[in-house]
């Protein structure tokens, strides 16, 4: 018993050095994968971190069909890089108020895409960039309570706060003097939400700490969100433009074990509801709604699973491997393998590095814009890549 004692005391926290090691992603823009709400169970009565990750990503955008005006898209590459390297963040802290009440707050980029294609490629009539993020700032409580002795039970609630801005370039096809002469025009839709957007979250956890075995299931509700923003096609018109979206509801759940003094094993599945969202459509002041980028996502679901090791009392190192099911589009299968080390760098400090190579399958996609005045059609694959993360934690408590 004295043995799962020490492995409790050493690895009920100290195992979430695993939680970060793949890349983040569960499927469309989440960032936030599984694990994002470990810190609510740190031991401490403080504890503040912040998290960077870069994401070097390598997929390629093939066209197999441009069209622009009813005509095939004459001229530029049919193939570009699509994904530009990308990096995220997170803020967050957590405080124990009194035994059994405990509270975490965070500030992170939740969302996040970002595509930046050859200006020239046969597919600019539909997009050439997109970039996507948002802003989120929310608030979780947990109550502990004991079931029996040694067994522990607590109750989870709090609130979401999201800000979203959207941005896609591309060109319009735009007749001059003789008609028989045309010009590529470049066109920006531009659109954010002014407005805060709110969402709740409910959940449980039940636990056993003298075996370091806890089980935690977390809901985040589908947060409505209005853009409002505008329209430009350079050096011809500009006009306002909006937008309403639905980001998606979630639910995650999370395994932990001892299964030897000082190893802990880690389950996770996380299941994203990106079926909700299958076009952004954008508003002009006419009243005329037009999809800007069709979508067709399916649901997302991600599966992690990892094990941590207690090396000595400044030392611990883990592994993580992950499936996330594609929810279409440029979002396909990928397999991830990660690895890091957590290194206590005093009594009060503790910095985290690990790396993750993801392996993503092939798959196509269509960024047919009725959005835009030429009315242009683009389908597009992309062959098999592998992509590389980077991430960084470091963590205070007392």
């Amino acid at each position: 018993m004295g043995k799962f004692n020490h492995l409790a005391a050493n690895l009920m926290i100290g195992g979430t050095v695993l939680l970060y090691l793949s890349p983040a992603y569960a499927g469309g823009w989440d960032t936030l994968g599984i694990g994002s709400n470990e810190l609510l169970f740190d031991d401490s009565r403080f504890a503040f971190e912040v998290t960077t990750k870069g994401v070097d990503r390598n997929v390629d955008y093939e066209v197999t069909n441009a069209q622009v005006g009813g005509a095939p898209v004459i001229g530029g590459p049919a193939t570009s890089r699509a994904t530009p390297n990308i990096w995220n963040y997170q803020f967050a802290a957590k405080f124990r108020l009194t035994d059994q009440l405990e509270c975490m707050a965070r500030a992170n980029d939740p969302y996040q895409i970002e595509e930046d294609l050859n200006d020239a490629w046969q597919g600019r009539f539909s997009l050439t960039k997109t970039s996507a993020a948002g802003k989120g700032f929310n608030g979780t409580c947990a109550y502990k309570f004991q079931v029996r002795d040694g067994h522990y039970v607590r109750a989870i609630a709090g609130a979401n706060l999201l800000y979203l801005k959207y941005r896609t370039d591309n060109f319009t096809l735009g007749g001059i003097i003789p008609p028989a002469t045309y010009v590529s025009l470049p066109t920006r839709l531009n659109v954010r939400s002014n407005d805060p957007s709110f969402g709740w979250r409910i959940g449980a956890s039940y636990e056993i700490p003298e075996y370091a075995i806890r089980a935690s299931l977390i809901y985040d509700s589908a947060i409505d969100v209005d853009l409002d923003g505008g329209t430009e096609v350079t050096g011809v018109t500009s006009f306002d433009s909006f937008a309403s979206v639905t980001m998606p509801q979630s639910l995650e759940l999370n395994l932990q074990t001892g299964i030897a003094p000082d190893w802990l094993a880690t389950f996770g599945i996380k299941w994203v509801d990106w079926s909700k969202l299958q076009s952004l459509k954008v508003t002009n002041p006419v009243g005329n709604t037009v999809v800007n980028r069709f979508l067709g996502y399916d649901d997302g679901w991600t599966i992690r699973a990892g094990i941590a090791h207690k090396v000595n009392d400044w030392l611990k190192v883990g592994s993580t491997v992950r499936w996330d099911r594609g929810v279409g589009q440029s979002y396909s299968d990928t397999y991830s393998f990660g690895v890091g080390t957590a290194l206590k760098l005093d009594e009060h400090a503790e910095l985290t590095i690990g790396t993750a190579a993801t392996y993503k399958t092939s798959g196509s996609g269509d960024l047919t814009n009725l959005a835009s005045t030429s009315g242009a059609t683009t389908q597009y694959k992309y062959g098999n890549s592998w992509n590389y993360t980077l991430q960084t934690k470091l963590k205070f408590s007392f």
